[in-house]
């Protein structure tokens, strides 16, 4: 089970020197890689510990990026957003290496796999370096980990899972205390606000400042905005009629939370868009021959259920800085991907970050796509508070009254959030819509 390190304040002993180290993740992404090439070796533990590490430290400066959310304006939130879509673009790797890794690691024998993960599970556990609320960092790879274990019935099998739903409990009630909190404060639907503050959220972001005093006074390279012309050309929600939603998924697909998300669509029957990063799903050749990858089933699966899949990029690369080969291997080798999974191609792509020029808008053009943005931004990659994430969904509709919602189905947050979410628009009088393959929004009856 684990241990609870943060509790109404903490005294931190020689902590600083370490965390202030920059979170090397892309780095950390290439051991990982190098580390797959021979499973079983006995530094593997340390190599998926020093990933999550940096992972945490990621997490952290998130946090630490929007503690303050309310009180950023204009130059200030664009400076955030600025530096969170950059932190987020040093972690894709790291996530999709580290997920991978740990899906080989569970696949292994029990003799090679067991110690292995028994170490991970040790350092999440018991390191006193990781902090009371840091364990909210820990789901994705506690349940990439139960995932892959699954289908494990033997006794050695049934043990490790067994303490990683125990570790996946804690986890539960780590969140449980932090929404209680933030409820306590700011109310919710049939629940008002009854005063207080959040104590262990505060101590929590009170301790990452002193490890990371940084973080919020670097400038970050800013990304080019996009001109008056290029933004008349493409669909970001705001010509909808009144009302009516389409909701958004970007970076999938992911080997556990993809499902589940579609679950919840199809419980309240609602259309949606998947904008998928290539990679995830397969890769073309020298000669333009495309081998899928196992995660191209989840494709398949979701355009047989009547979803809509479109172009994320190959890498999630920051495309706004690439222009010739590089640019057009980004949407090129997408479009082949997506080409080659029946019913999946469609002419909707999505830039990572919203990151474009008429360079890169005109780019898309050979490929016949458009681009699809939007205009209500839920932060569930920043925010791993649930009701935080869904209160902000809420002022934002409230605001445009209309558009596309951005959410991740590479992280837990959105399947949280959406049943109750969505229960609350429609009874508020909301229509969620889809967009087809050619980017024309379909209606759902009245």
């Amino acid at each position: 089970m684990l241990i609870l390190v943060l509790a109404g304040g903490v005294v931190w002993r020689g902590l600083a020197k370490r965390h202030r180290r920059a979170a090397l993740a892309p780095a950390a992404a290439t051991t990982l890689a190098e580390s797959m090439a021979h499973p079983g070796h006995p530094d593997e533990a340390e190599t998926i510990i020093e990933a999550l590490r940096s992972d945490l430290a990621v997490h952290r400066k998130l946090i630490l990026l929007f503690a303050d959310e309310a009180d950023l304006r204009g130059p200030a939130r664009d400076a955030a957003m600025s530096a969170g879509h950059q932190l987020h673009h040093e972690r894709m790797d790291l996530v999709a290496q580290l997920d991978d890794t740990l899906t080989v690691l569970t696949a292994q024998s029990a003799d090679q796999r067991d110690p292995v993960v028994s170490i991970v599970l040790d350092w999440m556990e018991r390191d006193p370096e990781v902090l009371e609320l840091d364990r909210l960092a820990f789901r994705d790879p506690l349940r990439v980990l139960q995932h892959g274990l699954a289908q494990d019935a033997s006794p050695e099998g049934m043990v490790l899972k067994t303490r990683i739903t125990q570790d996946l409990a804690e986890v539960d009630r780590i969140e449980s205390l932090v929404e209680s909190e933030y409820r306590q404060v700011f109310g919710g639907p049939g629940r008002p606000a009854q005063g207080g503050e959040r104590r262990r959220w505060n101590d929590y972001v009170k301790a990452l400042k002193s490890l990371y005093p940084e973080v919020g006074t670097e400038a970050p390279s800013p990304i080019p905005p996009a001109s008056s012309q290029v933004v008349r050309r493409e669909i970001n929600g705001q010509a909808f009629p009144e009302k009516v939603l389409v909701l958004s998924f970007d970076d999938g697909p992911h080997r556990v939370y993809t499902e589940e998300i579609k679950a919840i669509l199809q419980r309240y029957q609602a259309p949606a868009v998947f904008f998928e990063v290539g990679r995830n799903i397969g890769a073309a050749d020298a000669s333009g021959a495309v081998k899928l990858a196992p995660l191209s089933a989840l494709t398949e699966d979701l355009v047989k259920s009547g979803y809509t899949v479109g172009n994320h990029s190959y890498t999630h690369a920051l495309l706004s800085k690439e222009t010739g080969k590089p640019l057009d291997t980004e949407i090129g080798e997408t479009d082949a991907v997506l080409r080659a999974i029946p019913g999946a191609h469609s002419q909707l792509f999505r830039f990572p970050y919203g990151a474009r020029t008429g360079v890169q808008m005109q780019a898309l053009e050979p490929y016949h796509l458009r681009s699809v943005l939007w205009n209500i931004d839920s932060l569930d990659w920043a925010d791993p508070v649930p009701g935080s994430v869904a209160d902000r969904v809420i002022r934002a509709v409230e605001e445009e009254k209309r558009g596309i919602i951005l959410f991740h189905d590479i992280h837990d947050r959105a399947g949280k959030v959406l049943p109750s979410l969505m229960e609350r628009l429609q009874s508020e009088g909301y229509r969620f819509a889809g967009l087809d393959a050619n980017g024309e929004l379909v209606l759902p009856p009245r």
